[in-house]
């Protein structure tokens, strides 16, 4: 179950992280939606009473130009007074049989006002700070793991050199006492068999340091 841990933080991390930020795209497309909708409510009345509109309530969402087959232009005043960066507007034209034509212009989806609408909503920056913290806990407990694992690895390893070694050593020194046993027997053989031993077990004693 330890070795999941890092994974169910990380899943869990992504998901509150994407729902927190979810919720605030959706809270301030709502609200810049509206904005827009009330812009082109203010233009439209102000197009059917044929009165000139001064001021939107949230120019810098958008605006609307209606022109006349007459040529009469109407918007509202602050569109030619103010200078407007065109390219940060998605824009529709529409022209009628008759030539009358509407120019549409709203304000596309800005990263600087979404943030800001993120810091303003407690509740979705919560969830999003909560899953990002999650994900990072998640991901350093994992790289911890991963240590640890290493680590007894590395550990185990050396246990079954150690042990290979010594088995590896028994043997050796059973060959030198039966070689010492079997001296009288046959002395010139005995001795370099015991020689020999000795020399290959000084060899791995030297290679072990």
């Amino acid at each position: 179950m330890k070795r999941f841990l890092p994974l169910i933080f990380i899943i869990l991390g992504l998901l509150l992280f994407g729902w927190g930020i979810y919720t605030s795209f959706e809270i301030y497309a709502i609200k810049k939606q509206e904005k827009i909708n009330a812009n082109f409510a203010g233009f439209v009345l102000s197009v059917c009473e044929n009165k000139e509109l001064k001021n939107i309530e949230y120019p810098n969402q958008g605006f609307f130009i209606f022109k006349t087959a007459e040529g009469k232009i109407s918007t509202y005043g602050q569109v030619f007074q103010n200078p407007t960066d065109i390219n940060m507007y998605s824009s529709y034209h529409k022209m009628s049989p008759t030539k009358a034509e509407v120019y549409v212009y709203t304000k596309e989806y800005n990263f600087g006002e979404y943030i800001e609408e993120l810091l303003k909503d407690p509740t979705s920056f919560g969830i999003a700070l909560a899953g990002l913290i999650l994900f990072v806990i998640g991901i350093v407990y994992m790289l911890i793991l991963q240590a640890q694992y290493k680590s007894t690895e590395g550990k185990t390893t050396e246990k079954i050199v150690e042990k290979n070694y010594l088995q590896g050593l028994e043997k050796k020194l059973k060959a030198l006492r039966l070689a010492i046993a079997t001296h009288e027997i046959i002395p010139k053989e005995s001795t370099e068999e015991a020689k020999k031993i000795l020399d290959d077990i000084l060899k791995e004693m030297e290679g072990k340091k």
